[in-house]
């Protein structure tokens, strides 16, 4: 089974999967690709690349309108994250409260300061590192944040937790690629930013080279976040 998200919404491809109890896994590229595993119509597994579980699935784009789909009947073992109907109702409602909350925040990447506990330290954090350092649920950390900077007591720093990667591009855009010949495995992108390249450029950069099939660990959140980011982020040329 495959086609057009354009034809077919998601939620219905997801909703035949369960209601004929099928077993393998959907493949789905779209603006995020993600892919959810299903053992007999039930999701026990999926995600964004290589970041997997319950929170990367709810973080991907159930409402997507375009892209494609491809399911694959295959042995596929595991338990039910959940059951199907409460999985994937609140996937919806996540899936919608992710982008208000990034309306706010930009991504759980971008370092936000302030008065608030796990915030308040010089330069700030990231609601990624905070729900790694706290081991809260990553939506949870994300909806507290959202609220700080919406009252201003958390304020956007404009400088992002992926920003810390350092990558040795290699092939024939490594020597064309303005943003690839300031890398070489030993400085970070925010150096490439600190010497004067736009926060903009970079972030395109990074996500393009994921698009074409750049891998490291943590690519799918990296992923996940630039998206969010290059939607709701309003870049400072001041902070570049």
């Amino acid at each position: 089974m495959q086609g057009l998200l354009s034809d077919v919404p998601l939620m219905g491809v997801l909703e035949l999967i369960h209601t004929t109890r099928q077993t393998g896994v959907l493949d789905v590229q779209t603006s995020v690709p993600f892919t959810v595993a299903f053992m007999n119509g039930e999701i026990v597994a999926g995600g964004i690349i290589d970041w997997l579980g319950t929170e990367a699935i709810q973080a991907c784009p159930i409402l997507a309108d375009s892209g494609t789909f491809r399911f694959e009947p295959r042995d596929v073992t595991g338990t039910p994250l959940a059951p199907y109907g409460h999985f994937s109702t609140d996937w919806a409602r996540i899936g919608d409260e992710w982008d208000q909350v990034c309306a706010l925040i930009g991504s759980p990447s971008q370092l936000l300061q302030g008065p608030l506990p796990m915030f308040d330290i010089p330069g700030g954090r990231s609601v990624r590192a905070v729900a790694r350092e706290t081991e809260q649920p990553l939506f949870q950390v994300a909806q507290l944040a959202a609220q700080g900077v919406r009252d201003g007591r958390l304020i956007p720093q404009g400088r992002f937790e992926w920003a810390r990667l350092k990558l040795q591009p290699a092939g024939q855009r490594a020597a064309v690629h303005p943003v690839a010949r300031q890398l070489d495995g030993e400085r970070t992108l925010a150096d490439a930013v600190g010497e004067g390249t736009s926060i903009r450029d970079v972030r395109e950069y990074l996500l393009g080279e994921l698009r074409l099939g750049l891998r490291f660990a943590g690519s799918g959140w990296v992923m996940r976040d630039l998206v969010w980011e290059a939607r709701h982020v309003q870049d400072d040329p001041s902070a570049d």
